[in-house]
């Protein structure tokens, strides 16, 4: 992002909130695709854990570039109480520890789709919802005004670019499409305009379509996807 007028550019700590309004998206869906799985389903299981795999390195990422570019900047300025940041912290910690214990029932609920570790599953789930939610408000209200005159714009967009590329490939258009529906109306122009021109061209004539196609094939809905039976 440039200066104009010679005003330098400050932080686009918006694309955080999309972000954020993202990962609360999608695991809250989580929840009930999971639940969704029949017992045995082993290729559904399969497209519903590999999502839950790509979410997991993706916020797990996003923490840890916080972790490391943030906190750390912050611990440093007199101006700033000690305790937020600490705060800060311990909730990435419990966030962590809630997600360690999604993983370790996902790789055997994906090979099996075994009915008890689905609901052991879906409860972890759950149970990083809270977390997840209390961190990310925190966060926004909290932290984020605090970037403005602290962080550059080109500082600030590290974070942004670790995120980025910690999407697995796989898994970028479902991403992209989920960012357009987490944006919202009140933050979809923002969000268009970070796109690349190509994309963003190409996302306004197709992106609802996108959406639609992406999350159907999780959904088990899209033409010659597995299709999930009822829950055993």
């Amino acid at each position: 992002m440039s200066a104009r007028n010679g005003r330098e550019a400050l932080p686009d700590t918006g694309e955080m909130v999309v972000v954020h309004r993202l990962f609360t998206q999608e695991y809250r869906a989580s929840v009930a695709l999971v639940r969704g799985v029949a017992a045995g389903d082993t290729a559904r299981s399969a497209v519903v854990a590999d999502h839950l795999g790509a979410l997991g390195i993706m916020l797990t990422e996003h923490h840890l570039a916080e972790d490391e570019l943030v906190w750390p900047r912050l611990k440093d300025d007199p101006a700033i109480e000690p305790a937020l940041t600490v705060r800060m912290e311990e909730q990435h910690e419990r966030i962590a520890d809630a997600l360690d214990r999604v993983r370790q029932v996902l790789p055997a609920w994906r090979t099996g789709a075994d009915p008890a570790l689905r609901n052991r599953l879906a409860d972890a789930l759950d149970g990083l919802l809270p977390a997840l939610d209390a961190h990310l408000g925190d966060e926004e209200k909290h932290i984020l005004p605090l970037v403005p005159g602290r962080f550059t714009a080109e500082e600030w967009a590290v974070l942004s670019e670790r995120g980025r590329a910690a999407v697995p490939k796989a898994h970028r258009l479902y991403m992209l499409g989920a960012l357009g529906e987490a944006a919202g109306p009140d933050r979809y122009a923002e969000f268009l305009g970070r796109l690349p021109g190509p994309v963003r061209l190409l996302y306004r004539a197709a992106g609802r379509r996108l959406r639609r196609r992406t999350r159907a094939r999780l959904d088990g809905t899209a033409k010659g996807s597995p299709r999930t039976a009822a829950p055993a």
